[in-house]
């Protein structure tokens, strides 16, 4: 029986992100993600080339959105499927899918019936948790599906992206796939750098977020160092910063570099205002103080002294009179969020500044804003508005460097190169440099729910 890999979404952009793979008659789908932006026919994973194929398992590889938050959409369709993931993904992921369902109810996709969406109800996303198994990192597990003839061993592998995040290793008749899900292959500040396969691979599907030559990253220590010097300039002048930031990963990130740079007197101890979701997920990560891995064992996100946001007193509260942070979600200000109502008295005061820590879509108010004039008009959120707020931008990414990506890929040596989440020119600049490196990889950039053979 022939294996083969279909794409479902995520191909050439950051979208729903998924992938099928029938593995000797065990039909295998890897994530099962929600576009960031779009709602139209690719706010979800595309299921038109899958209807007619053996389906048995779901493996997920991390629970950020783009990569969970298709699950209850796939399941209405599947609901025979098993899911599995890391122990701390399955928790993190009924926080997630519930805020998710909370959105998809005030801005669903144009295409959708509603009784695709009946699995975004807050009882039914409660079940679909209590349905994943959970497994630990580097412990195989065997699936055979309802149709497989060979068994398939599985292990999920520490990724160094947010907790939980896991790379996937399969292995059948002594051939192996790897699919990398989103990695991390340097420590940062809470997370650990990802532990992955130092071996030959048969196959590899590899993310290529910062694939682009002119997008290489620099490391957590230049970064907060430039960071401590921006909040110093603000607050010396009697002024707050704002950080737009997820609330999965990158707030628990941030707030411990805050709580360092404090500790190391490179920034004065000033309140940290933070919460929302972020206050849940942060009490998730806590849980795995001991595991998961941690850059240092037993340091708790809770240790970091934070004052709650007060949604009640949101634009009258203390940050507006004396200096402070505030960490606010979301991280590319979409409109009607947090950091975005902040945003809109922030702009007003020359003293104050916004700190951009991470990626932002061109077609958010977060991008906008970064790319503004001082003191010149832009369009916010729809309207034409202009900031006298001092900007910051920084980069504290969660995903590997091209450098570090390249490392990987050149020492895993693979038969086969499957690039996905990056843009064109991040899948392609990286593609060109495997290939002059390595002449005998098959290197593809695969092309939405078209069917590719894989090299096992």
């Amino acid at each position: 029986m022939s294996n083969f890999v279909t794409f479902l979404g995520g191909v050439e952009e950051i979208g729903a992100n998924s992938c099928f793979l029938n593995l000797d008659g065990t039909g295998i789908i890897i994530d099962t993600g929600l576009h960031p932006r779009l709602r139209n026919e690719k706010t979800f994973p595309t299921i038109f080339p899958i209807q007619n194929e053996d389906t048995d398992y779901i493996l997920l590889t991390h629970a950020h959105n783009d990569h969970i938050g298709g699950l209850p959409y796939i399941l209405k369709h599947f609901p025979h499927l098993k899911i599995i993931s890391t122990h701390a993904t399955r928790e993190i992921l009924e926080v997630m899918l519930q805020n998710t369902g909370k959105l998809l109810r005030v801005n669903p996709p144009d295409h959708i019936f509603s009784s695709e969406l009946e699995y975004y109800k807050p009882n039914n996303i409660q079940e679909i948790s209590s349905m994943v198994e959970g497994v630990k990192y580097s412990t195989p597990l065997e699936l055979l599906g309802r149709q497989g003839n060979q068994p398939i061993s599985v292990s999920f592998l520490n990724a160094g992206h947010i907790l939980g995040s896991a790379g996937i290793l399969l292995t059948i008749n002594d051939k192996n796939i790897f699919h990398t899900g989103d990695v991390q292959f340097r420590n940062q500040a809470l997370i650990s750098k990802a532990v992955f396969p130092k071996h030959h691979l048969d196959c590899l599907i590899c993310e290529c977020t910062n694939g682009r030559t002119e997008d290489e990253t620099p490391d957590y220590k230049q970064e907060s160092k430039r960071l401590a010097s921006f909040i110093n300039n603000i607050t010396n002048n009697n002024g707050s910063v704002l950080i737009p930031s997820f609330a999965l990963g990158k707030t628990q990130e941030m707030l411990t570099v805050l709580y360092q740079l404090m500790r190391k007197a490179e920034i004065p101890t000033l309140p940290i205002y933070s919460g929302g979701i972020s206050k849940k997920l942060s009490n998730i990560y806590d849980r795995y103080c001991y595991d998961g891995g941690r850059v240092s064992k037993g340091f708790e996100v809770e240790d970091i002294p934070q004052i709650p946001i007060n949604h009640d007193e949101l634009m009258t509260d203390s940050y507006f009179k004396s200096p402070s942070i505030v960490v606010a979600s979301s991280g590319m200000m979409n409109a009607g969020t947090t950091s975005y109502k902040l945003a809109m008295k922030w702009m007003q005061r020359a003293n104050f500044g916004i700190a951009f820590i991470g990626y932002q879509d061109d077609q958010t108010p977060g991008y906008a804003m970064l790319h503004s004039e001082l003191k010149k008009n832009f369009q916010f959120g729809g309207q034409s508005l202009f900031r006298k707020c001092q900007i910051g931008k920084f980069r504290f990414s969660a995903h590997a460097g091209r450098s570090d990506l390249l490392d990987f890929i050149l020492n895993a040596s693979p038969k086969q190169l499957y690039l996905i989440h990056g843009d064109e020119d991040a899948c392609s600049s990286l593609a060109l440099t495997v290939m002059e490196h390595l002449p005998q990889t098959k290197v593809i950039i695969p092309t939405l729910a078209k069917r590719y053979q894989l090299s096992v």
